[in-house]
């Protein structure tokens, strides 16, 4: 439990850290970073018991719940087609990926799928734990996309704005 409580202690310094600095995705980016720097270090790995897991669970379903109003119903029916493709799009890809990644001997099955199949850091891990894949390894790749994300899209959004004709 001193472990867990220490994990907690660095995951939270981490955060509160990441965001100040504005690093981008930066609480949950920090949090993440400085509890797996915290579990490297230590001879025995922190782990949060199940209770607890299914509790953040359902509180960060309550935050992403708390982001809808009704000001997205209109605007659903233009975008839920656009958003299905897009999805879509990207499970193939990313199924695509997973297979060469299997087939290449890289990775086992579930945590290629679950590392290449888009979704947010947290639930893709869980999945893939729940499932039997390697949890922080679906993390790390999760990770390295967003990060990737957060610091490529604004500079090319930018660009693609600045250069657009019209």
């Amino acid at each position: 439990m001193n472990n867990l409580l220490a994990a907690v202690f660095w995951g939270t310094a981490g955060g509160v850290l990441a965001w100040g600095w504005h690093v981008p995705g930066g609480a949950v980016v920090g949090a993440m970073l400085a509890t797996a720097v915290y579990n490297f270090v230590q001879p025995v790995r922190a782990v949060m018991p199940p209770a607890a897991e299914v509790a953040i669970q359902v509180s960060v379903g309550i935050l992403i719940g708390l982001s809808a109003d009704r000001s997205l119903l209109p605007i659903l029916k233009s975008v839920l087609p656009l958003a299905l493709m897009g999805a879509l799009g990207l499970v193939v890809f990313g199924f695509a990926m997973a297979a060469l990644a299997v087939r290449m001997g890289w990775l086992d099955p579930v945590t290629a799928l679950f590392g290449f199949t888009p979704g947010g850091i947290s639930v893709m891990s869980l999945l893939a734990d729940e499932e039997g894949g390697k949890a922080a390894v679906v993390a790390t790749m999760h990770f390295v996309r967003v990060v990737t994300i957060l610091l490529a899209v604004p500079p090319l959004v930018r660009y693609w704005l600045s250069h657009r004709g019209g």
